[in-house]
Formats: C-alpha cells, structure tokens, sequence
C-alpha cells in the first residue's frame, strides 16, 4: 500500500484507536495495567504527533485519566518521548488552545510527582 493512499483509510483507524484506548483509561480500574502494558503508553505518544488534532485531543484525554492514577506517573515521565512530546504540542503553534491547556496540565502532573513523592519512586 503506497503513502498516499493509505492516509484516508488511516485516519478513522487512528482515531478509533485512540479513542478506544481513551475509553479503556476513563475507568480508574483500568489505569494501572494500560500503564504496565507494553504497548500502550509509546502508542500514546506516538499519537501526540498526529497531523490531525482530534486524534492528539482524544490521547491527551487517555494520558490525562492515566496520570489522575499517583502510581503510574514515574512510569509515564520516564517513558521514551513523554516530555518531550508534550512539550511539541504545547509548542506547536497549530495546536488548539484546548489541547494545549490540556497537555500543559499532564505535564505539570508528572513534572511535579517526584517532587510531591520525594525519595518514594523506587515501589
């Protein structure tokens, strides 16, 4: 399948990916193991750098009911490309005001839970 074709038939797949991954983390009793699986997490972050911002929105929505769970923030800041992605979203000047303020907010989530934890990430 070429590059060209392929965007059209991608695009409601990110999304209902996205979204259903958005749903799974609404439910507190699902945080902790999206988390701890191995896919889920740099799946999120890969979608904070989708061209199309409803797809951006609906992860920043699963990363924002992730990081309300205290034991999953160490993991989530120190995995591979969180900060740095949130901080191209807040960044990028085509990124909506909502999305924006949202992914301000997980940032100072995470940026902020080793220093509410002290000396404790080691669990």
């Amino acid at each position: 399948m070429n590059s060209s074709t392929s965007t059209m038939s991608e695009e409601p797949d990110a999304l209902s990916v996205v979204n259903q991954l958005r749903d799974l983390a609404a439910d507190p009793l699902n945080r902790r193991a999206i988390v701890q699986d191995q896919g889920c997490l740099p799946g999120l972050i890969l979608f904070m750098d989708h061209p199309n911002p409803p797809v951006v929105h609906s992860a920043l929505l699963a990363l924002r009911y992730l990081a309300e769970c205290r034991a999953n923030r160490e993991k989530m800041k120190g995995e591979l490309g969180m900060m740095l992605s949130l901080q191209n979203v807040i960044q990028k000047t085509t990124t909506p005001g909502e999305t924006k303020l949202l992914a301000s907010e997980i940032y100072d989530i995470l940026q902020s839970s080793n220093m509410a934890d002290g000396d404790s990430f080691n669990e």
